[in-house]
This record gives C-alpha cells, structure tokens and sequence, in this order.
C-alpha cells in the first residue's frame, strides 16, 4: 500500500470514527440533556432548551462535514482532505479549550489526540496528493 493511501485510509478512518461519535452525542443530547451536562458539571435548567438545540444542530453539522470528507477522499477529491484536515482542528481546538475550562483529562487525552492525528494525517496526505 502506497504511503499516499496509508495516510487517507488513517484519516478517513479517524473522521467516520468521529461520524460515530458526534452521532452518539446528538442522539444523547436530545434524548437525555440534563445527563449530558451533567458530564461537563453543569446544572440542567428549564430555559437551556435552546443550548440543546444549539449543540445538537452542530454535531449534526459537524457529522455531515465529516461524511462529505470522507465520500470526497474516496473519489479523489482534495477538498475531502482539508475538510478533514480542518475538522480535526476544529476538533483539536475545542477539546483543548474543553480540557481547559472543565478540566477534563479525557477530552486531551482521547479528543485532542484524535483530533492531532486527523491533522497529520490530512496534512501528510495532502502533501502526498499535491506531489501526484
């Protein structure tokens, strides 16, 4: 297997893992929201409606970005790379500011290093694709 392909398998990998997860979180935030903060140590309140909403639609968002990248990557497309590319640095800089303000070592330890590969790997298979 070509290093080429290595890196967009990794990366598409990475992405419909992250399909798979932000899934999971829209289905849970809007089948149990006060439970879903209460993971972050926040307090569920009547007039959070929106907040719910909110979150919900941008893991949808962010779910379906994921899934053009990866229909992308497999007919060749770059633009699937940097949109991979650039959701995992999305990814990367929200589940540091997670880590940060929560103070949630999972969200450094499993998000932020999914999102850091997603990187590299976009970023090693976009320079492989720029030299074919």
């Amino acid at each position: 297997m070509t290093e080429k392909k290595i890196w967009k398998k990794g990366l598409s990998i990475l992405l419909i893992f992250q399909i798979v997860v932000a899934l999971s979180l829209a289905v849970f935030s809007l089948v149990n929201f006060p439970s879903l903060l209460e993971q972050f140590g926040m307090k569920y309140q009547p007039d959070m409606g929106i907040l719910q909403l909110i979150m919900a639609y941008n893991l949808v968002l962010s779910l379906s970005i994921c899934l053009w990248s990866v229909m992308w990557i497999r007919k060749g497309n770059i633009a699937g790379i940097q949109a991979g590319t650039t959701v995992g640095l999305l990814i990367f800089i929200v589940s540091f500011t997670v880590f940060l303000k929560f103070d949630r070592i999972d969200m450094l330890l499993f998000d932020s290093l999914r999102a850091f590969l997603m990187v590299i790997f976009g970023a090693l298979a976009y320079k492989e694709h720029i030299k074919s």
